[in-house]
């Protein structure tokens, strides 16, 4: 029999090379979405990386078609996890498949930046958890950011583990999982070469790097159980005020027209008044999601430089008297809704309102904000809060506009002004920091508020999150949106409450316990009286610095790569030229 060429072994071999590492990759991904919602098997995140890893400690040579491998099926994790998207619009199938494609990026860059540090013998102990935490940071502030399934978010449930994040935010609990998957990875090693190898020093250094790295991820294990032990153990201080969270299940779409707009308000006032009337608590602050309270009539503001846009079709010098008629009308709209919840119950008394609603501001330019209004039992407006953080495709859509014939795909509705800084309601003694949507998903938006409002000594007792998430059906979003709630709530040691249309709705308690919820789709309202927490996180203090470390450290081994891969081409080409 004639032996089988070299070349052709090699290709062979490369080519069963290339299908273990699809097959690992799939196990992989598949395990981190058996993880996350909407099955939220938790243990699973303690090994689900175990595979990939598995590809990074295997040193052979690596094809740019292992790399698009991985891409496919991480982009395919994004796009099965993010799915809910779609039901927004149908342009969002676009921008569903272009936000997994950059997001799937994310998993080969993990490889491949693990993989260069065992080339430089940094243990993988070291390498894993840092460049995964380093990425997660990148993620956070890449365009914009996305915090939505942090492999933190997994430990939601499980709040004796997730209190580290007062420390060092979700991005610590990601940091611990890590470890944990390279100690079993680590086991899985040492069985293996126990049975394939008979080298008494490969015995040896994989059996110092085995008891490496389980005594690492013991203690990380065992430091952060400790700590959420002693975190959930402290006591809380006197009660805050009393809230009543109101949820409908209302269609939304994004062009809607003023009669739907009318309706969704009368649904939610009388969604609020039946609240009000079988509560037998007396409720302070009456809270209604994103953009619900608007009802065709947004707060409207005319600063003193206002100049009349060009859609005001009266004269000119009339402008400034017809926003000031249009808050009159406002008000007293607002005033009709409080009086009508006095009544509702005899131990009630003129409720606070503190209601998702569009803002309009007329300066310079006409500034469009998505909002949150403060309406005093007085009805007089408080204060108001612009949302800082926009959603990507859902408030904007980068780069599309400048691109000719492709304006006409975006929806109307779109061109939000992001608001400027963080603010605070004041009902009684309670201070409310306010928040819409996505912020509580972008775990640095609140953390940024919570942190500037202690810079400038203003107090803060409790979050209060608005949302619309009937954009998104029934999908593992809101589940996904709710944990990063959680997150926040111990990353700020602050409790937070959202009041959401379609849901979640939910009460979080400072230590990211969910001590109630509304399921999606459904009509009702929570009350609350959340506890005042006067600690303040280490992670308010210094923010994510750790993790900004670790994403630099990432940028320095990824210039690595690429100068030598523009070294080897630059090589490569002096040998073709000569």
């Amino acid at each position: 029999m004639n032996a089988i060429p070299p070349t052709i072994a090699n290709r062979n071999l490369a080519s069963k090379s290339s299908r273990n590492r699809i097959l690992l990759t799939a196990a992989g991904v598949c395990m981190l979405w058996l993880a996350q919602p909407p099955l939220s098997l938790w243990p699973i995140a303690g090994v689900c990386l175990v595979p990939i890893l598995w590809i990074i400690f295997d040193q052979s040579a690596f094809t740019r078609r292992d790399y698009v491998a991985i891409w496919l099926a991480s982009s395919l994790y994004w796009l099965v996890s993010l799915q809910g998207i779609r039901h927004a619009h149908p342009a969002m199938y676009v921008c569903l498949l272009a936000l997994a494609g950059y997001l799937g990026i994310y998993l080969p860059l993990f490889v491949m930046l693990c993989r260069r540090c065992v080339r430089w013998n940094v243990p993988l102990l070291v390498s894993a958890p840092a460049m995964w935490v380093g990425l997660e940071c990148v993620r956070n502030y890449m365009l914009t950011g996305i915090s939505a399934l942090m492999l933190g978010h997994t430990l939601a449930d499980v709040p004796v583990m997730i209190q580290i994040a007062d420390l060092f935010g979700t991005y610590g609990v990601s940091f611990v999982i890590v470890s944990v998957n390279v100690a079993l990875f680590s086991l899985v090693t040492r069985l293996v070469s126990r049975q394939h190898f008979t080298s008494e020093s490969h015995q040896l250094e994989t059996a110092g790097r085995t008891i490496a790295a389980c005594v690492v991820a013991a203690m990380c294990t065992g430091a952060s159980f400790l700590y959420g032990q002693f975190r959930l153990s402290e006591p809380v201080t006197e009660p805050l005020a009393t809230f009543a969270l109101v949820q409908r299940d209302e269609q939304v779409e994004y062009q809607q027209d003023f009669e739907r707009e009318l309706s969704i308000f009368q649904n939610y006032t009388a969604q609020s008044v039946d609240t009000l009337e079988n509560s037998s608590d007396a409720v302070d602050v009456v809270v209604w999601p994103e953009s619900m309270f608007t009802g065709g009539l947004p707060w409207m503001i005319a600063d003193a430089d206002a100049v009349v846009p060009e859609q005001y079709e009266g004269p000119p010098d009339s402008f400034v008297a017809m926003v000031g008629q249009n808050q009159n009308y406002f008000r007293s709209r607002a005033d009709d809704v409080i009086r009508t919840l006095a009544q509702s119950n005899p131990e009630q008394q003129q409720p606070h309102l503190v209601v998702g609603c569009g803002v309009v501001r007329y300066g310079k330019l006409p500034q469009v904000y998505s909002g949150m209004v403060h309406v005093s039992p007085t009805a007089t407006v408080s204060g108001w809060y612009g949302k800082n953080h926009l959603v990507m495709f859902g408030e904007y859509v980068p780069l599309l506009p400048s691109i000719p014939g492709l304006r006409s795909l975006i929806p109307a509705g779109l061109g939000v002004t992001p608001g400027d800084g963080p603010t605070v309601f004041k009902v009684d003694d309670t201070a409310i920091v306010p928040s819409v949507c996505i912020e509580t998903a972008v775990e640095r938006v609140m953390v940024n508020h919570l942190s500037r409002l202690r810079e400038n000594n203003t107090r803060a007792d409790v979050i209060v999150t608005v949302t619309n998430d009937g954009w998104f059906d029934d999908s593992s979003i809101l589940a996904h949106h709710q944990r990063g709630a959680q997150l926040v709530a111990v990353g700020t040691r602050r409790p937070v409450l959202s009041s959401a249309n379609n849901g979640p709705t939910a009460s979080i308690d400072s230590c990211g316990r969910l001590t109630e919820s509304l399921p999606s789709g459904t009509n009702g309202a929570i009350i609350a009286t959340p506890h005042r927490d006067d600690r303040t996180s280490l992670y308010v203090r210094i923010g994510d610095l750790p993790a900004k470390l670790l994403a630099l450290a990432c940028l320095v081994v990824l210039t690595s790569i690429v100068a030598q891969a523009n070294a080897k081409r630059r090589a490569r080409h002096r040998a073709e030229s000569s």
